[in-house]
C-alpha cells in the first residue's frame, strides 16, 4: 500500500488518498529495523495527514455505502471491516449505515473518483479532504471539519484479477483503518496498517494504536514527531523523491512555509516531473502570496522544457484559479505537443465531461452535447464518458436522454455491469417521477426494464411493489374494485408470500362479492400468521359470507362446510354458531339447531340473538309437531322457551295444547295469564270457550266440575272487559248455579267481586249491586261475612 497526495481542482478543500496497490512501499520494504517488540505504530499515523491527529469526534460515525456496492460482494467486507474494527476499539468506535450520502462521515464508492488527478488509483483507497473554516465553506455538521471518502477500485480495472472474499476483507479493513484516522502505515508486515497487509483482524499493535490515537485530542499536532520520523526516512533514502514531498507537506501543515518550499523543490529536483510536488509548490506560493512567483514558476519552467506535462500542469493551475477556458487550451497544447500524454489527455477528457455536466446543471443541452463529444473523441469507448453524460442527464432529472446515452454505452460492452447498473438505476429513477405524477402504466414499464436490464436490482423491485400498490390502493378507494384486484394479482406475482397482499386480496373479493375467492386469500394470511387477530378474523368473515350466500340462494346443506369450517378456527364467536344453527334448521335437523344454540347461550347467557333464534327453532319445531298432531311433544317445545321471553300467542298455544291434551287445570291457569296480560284477547277467549263445550257436554267429577265453573268465571271478566255485561252476567250465574257450589265459593267470590269492580268501573251501578247481593248469598250461604 502506498499513501499518496494528489492535487485536486476544488479551492477549499484539501484532499489526502491513501490505497492499496500490487507491491511494496519502496518506504517500509527497506526498513531493517526489528519491529517484532513494537507494541504500536502511533508515531507513523500523522505522516500522511499533515502531521496531526486527524480522527472522529463523535459516535456513531455515519457511513454511507453507494447503492453500487450493495449488489456488490464488496458489500459483506465492507461490513466486515466496520464490525472487526468495532470489536477492537473498546467502544470508541461505533459505525451506523445511512441511507443518504448528505450528512455522512465516510462515503463508500466504487471506482473512479471523478477528478482530476495525476494517476489512478487501484484496488483501493482512502480519500480525506479536509475542509477550510471560511465563510463559504463552514465545518460539518458533525463538528469535523474532515470528511472521508473510501473508494473500491477492483471492477473494470483489467490489470487486477478478480480478487477473493478474504482479499476484499483485507481491503476493507485497510482503508477503514485509514478513515478511522491511522493515517499512516505501520512498519510491521502482520498488521492491517502494513503496504501490502493480508491480515484479517486488527493485530495487537493495531489495536493499540487506535486507542492511544482516540485518547488524543483531535487536531493534536503531530509535525515534529511526522517530521523526525520522514527525515530518519530521509536518512536512510536520500534519492527518495516522495519523502521529500511528505515532508514537505508537514512542514506546510505547520506553518513552516520555508522548509515546506525547500523540502517541495528537493522532490522536483530528484524527480522534475513529480506533479503532486510542482502542485503542492505552487499552493504554498499561493497561501502566501507569492502569486506572481507561482506564475512565473510555471512559464520558466514552460520556456525551458514546452513539454506535456508542464502545460498539464499549467492546466490544472489555471483550472484551480477558475479559469476554465485557458485551463482547457492548456491541456490541448500538453495534447498537441504530446497526443498520448496520459494525465494531460485525461485531464481533457475529464474537463469536457465536467463542462458537459455543468451545461446539464443550467440546462444548455446544446453545450452539454458538445462538450460530450469532444471528451468522446478523446476516448471513444470510454464506457466511464458515457455512464458520466448519462449520469449528468440523470442528475438533471431528464432520464429519456440519460437512457439513451447509457444504451450507447451498454452497446459498446452489453457485459459491462457498471453500465448495468447505471442504466437500470436510470430507469427506477425515471419509474419514481412517472410514479409521482401518477402515471402508473409507464412508470411501471420504466421498473420493468429497469429488472429486466439488472435483475438484481432490488430498489426497482421495491418501487415496481410499491407502484402496484398505489395503483391498488387508489383503486380500492374509489371503489373500482376489479382493477385494484388486478393491481394486488400483479402484486402477488412479485411477492407470492405478502400477507398484506392478500389481505387486501380478500377484501377487495368479498366486496366483489366473491367469497370462495375471498375464502382462499384470507387463508394464505391465517396459515402464515395463525396466531394474528385480524387474520383469523377475516377468514370467518370470508367463511361466513360464503355460508350467508348460500342460504340466500337456499343452499342451506351447503352453508353448512363454510360455517364449520369458520367455527374451527373461531369457536367461540355466537354468530357462526347460530348460522349454523339456521342452516341445520333449514335442512330439518333441529336436534344440532338446538345443540348450536344451547352451545352459544352456554357461552353467553345473555345472548339475544340466540335467545331469539332459539325460541324461533323452538316455536317452528313446535308448529311441525302440532300440524302432525304430535300434541306431546310440541308442548315440550313451546315449554322450553323460558317465560321471560313468551307471549301472549306462546302462551295462548301452550294453552291450547293442555287442552288438546285433555289437562284442562293447566290450559285454565295459562289463559287466565293471558287474560291479566291482554284481558280482550280474542285467542284465549275461543280456547276458553271450548274448554267449556269440552268439560259440559260430558259428565264431570269434582275436579272437573271446579274447572268448568273456573272457566266460567273467567269468560264472565272477559265478556265484562268487552262490555258484554248481560253475558258476563250469565256466564257468571252458570257458574255460581253449578253444583257443590260450596268447593268453589273462593274462586266464585274472588271473580264476583273483579265483576263488581268492573261494573262499577263502568258505572253500570244495577249490575255491580246485583253482583254483590249474590255475593252476600254465597257468604251467607257458605263463606260468612262479605268483608274478606
Amino acid at each position: 500500500m502506498r499513501i499518496r497526495m494528489l492535487r485536486v481542482f476544488v479551492a477549499a478543500a484539501l484532499i489526502i488518498f491513501v490505497f492499496i496497490v500490487h507491491g511494496a512501499a519502496a518506504e517500509v520494504s527497506n526498513n531493517k529495523t526489528d519491529t517484532s517488540r513494537i507494541t504500536d505504530y502511533f508515531d507513523y499515523i500523522t505522516i500522511f495527514s499533515d502531521g496531526r491527529i486527524t480522527r472522529f469526534t463523535h459516535m456513531p460515525i455515519q457511513v454511507y455505502i453507494s447503492p453500487i456496492l450493495k449488489d456488490d460482494p464488496y458489500l459483506a467486507a465492507i461490513r466486515y471491516a466496520m464490525r472487526e474494527w468495532e470489536a477492537v476499539s473498546a467502544g470508541k468506535i461505533r459505525f451506523e449505515e445511512m441511507d443518504l450520502p448528505k450528512q455522512a462521515d465516510i462515503r463508500v464508492t466504487w471506482g473512479y473518483s471523478g477528478r482530476l488527478a495525476f494517476q489512478d488509483t487501484r484496488l483501493g483507497s482512502a480519500e480525506l479532504t479536509r475542509l477550510r473554516d471560511t465563510a463559504e465553506r463552514a465545518p460539518e455538521p458533525n463538528g469535523n471539519n474532515f470528511r472521508v471518502t473510501i473508494i473500491l477500485m477492483l471492477a473494470d480495472d483489467e490489470k487486477i484479477g478478480k480478487l477473493s472474499a478474504a482479499e476484499m476483507r483485507t481491503v476493507c479493513l485497510h482503508e477503514f483503518g485509514h478513515a478511522i484516522g491511522l493515517w499512516g502505515h505501520s512498519p510491521h508486515p502482520d498488521d492491517v496498517s502494513y503496504p501490502t497487509a493480508t491480515a484479517q483482524h486488527p493485530t495487537l499493535r493495531d489495536i493499540n494504536t487506535l486507542r492511544k490515537l482516540y485518547d488524543t485530542p483531535f487536531n493534536t499536532p503531530q509535525h515534529d514527531t511526522a517530521i523526525d520520523r520522514l527525515k530518519t526516512e530521509i536518512a536512510r533514502e536520500p534519492l527518495e523523491y516522495s519523502l521529500h514531498y511528505r515532508l514537505g507537506t508537514v512542514y506546510f501543515d505547520k506553518g513552516d512555509t520555508e522548509l515546506a518550499i525547500v523540502s517541495f523543490q528537493e522532490c522536483l529536483r530528484l524527480n522534475a516531473n513529480f506533479q503532486p510536488a510542482i502542485e503542492k509548490l505552487l499552493s504554498v506560493y499561493e497561501e502566501t502570496g507569492q502569486l506572481s512567483t507561482a506564475v512565473n514558476l510555471l512559464k520558466q519552467r514552460l520556456e525551458r522544457q514546452p513539454s506535456a506535462a508542464n502545460y498539464n500542469t499549467l492546466g490544472i493551475h489555471y483550472y484551480r484559479q477558475g479559469a476554465v477556458d485557458k485551463a482547457l487550451a492548456a491541456f490541448e497544447n500538453a495534447v498537441n505537443i504530446e497526443p498520448y500524454h496520459k494525465a494531460a489527455r485525461h485531464n481533457l477528457h475529464q474537463l469536457f465531461l465536467e463542462k458537459a455536466r455543468h451545461a446539464l446543471k443550467v440546462k444548455d443541452f446544446t453545450t452539454a452535447e458538445n462538450a460530450f463529444k469532444r471528451a468522446i473523441q478523446l476516448k471513444p469507448l470510454d464506457l466511464m464518458a458515457y455512464r458520466f453524460i448519462g449520469d449528468g442527464y440523470a442528475r438533471a432529472g431528464l432520464y429519456p436522454a440519460a437512457i439513451v446515452h447509457y444504451r450507447e454505452a451498454l452497446e459498446l460492452n452489453p457485459a459491462n455491469k457498471l453500465t448495468r447498473r447505471h442504466l437500470a438505476q436510470c430507469y427506477n429513477n425515471y419509474g419514481v417521477t412517472l410514479r409521482n405524477s401518477g402515471h402508473w402504466d409507464e412508470a411501471i414499464a420504466a421498473y420493468r426494464n429497469a429488472l429486466e436490464v439488472q435483475p438484481t436490482l432490488h430498489i426497482a423491485r421495491t418501487n415496481l411493489i410499491d407502484v402496484f400498490w398505489q395503483r391498488a390502493r387508489a383503486y380500492y378507494k374509489s371503489g373500482q374494485v376489479p382493477e385494484a384486484i388486478a393491481a394486488c394479482l400483479e402484486l402477488r406475482k412479485l411477492r407470492p408470500k405478502d400477507t398484506e397482499i392478500f389481505s387486501m386480496l380478500g377484501d377487495l373479493y368479498i366486496k366483489k362479492g366473491d367469497y370462495p375467492a375471498a375464502v382462499l386469500a384470507f387463508q394464505e394470511v391465517y396459515t402464515a400468521k395463525p396466531h394474528l387477530y385480524s387474520a383469523r378474523h377475516n377468514l370467518v368473515v370470508a367463511y361466513h359470507h360464503t355460508a350467508q350466500d348460500l342460504m340466500r340462494q337456499k343452499n342451506y346443506r351447503a352453508a353448512i362446510d363454510p360455517l364449520q369450517k369458520a367455527i374451527a378456527v373461531s369457536p367461540s364467536t355466537p354468530g357462526l354458531r347460530i348460522s349454523l344453527a339456521r342452516a341445520y334448521q333449514n335442512i330439518g335437523d333441529y336436534r344440532r339447531a338446538q345443540a348450536e344454540l344451547a352451545g352459544v347461550l352456554a357461552l353467553a347467557p345473555g345472548n339475544q340473538q340466540a335467545t331469539t333464534e332459539q325460541i324461533n327453532l323452538y316455536t317452528l319445531r313446535g308448529n311441525v309437531l302440532m300440524q302432525q298432531k304430535n300434541y306431546a311433544a310440541a308442548l315440550a317445545q313451546f315449554t322450553a322457551i323460558p317465560e321471560t321471553e313468551r307471549d301472549v300467542n306462546i302462551w295462548n298455544i301452550i294453552g291450547y295444547l293442555y287442552l288438546m291434551l285433555h289437562k284442562p287445570s293447566e290450559a285454565l291457569a295459562v289463559f287466565e295469564k293471558v287474560l291479566a296480560l291482554e284481558p280482550l284477547n280474542i285467542s284465549a277467549y275461543q280456547n276458553l270457550l271450548s274448554l267449556e263445550s269440552q268439560l259440559s257436554n260430558r259428565r264431570v267429577n269434582r275436579t272437573e266440575m271446579g274447572e268448568l265453573v273456573h272457566a266460567r268465571c273467567l269468560l264472565a271478566i272477559y265478556l265484562m272487559n268487552r262490555k258484554q255485561p248481560d253475558a258476563a252476567l250469565v256466564k257468571y250465574a252458570q257458574a255460581k248455579g253449578s253444583t257443590s257450589v260450596e268447593q268453589h265459593y273462593d274462586i266464585l267470590f274472588s271473580i264476583g267481586e273483579q265483576l263488581a269492580h268492573g261494573f262499577d268501573a263502568q258505572n253500570d251501578t244495577e249490575r255491580s249491586a246485583k253482583i254483590r247481593r249474590w255475593l252476600e248469598e254465597l257468604t251467607r250461604e257458605f263463606g260468612g261475612a262479605i268483608d274478606r
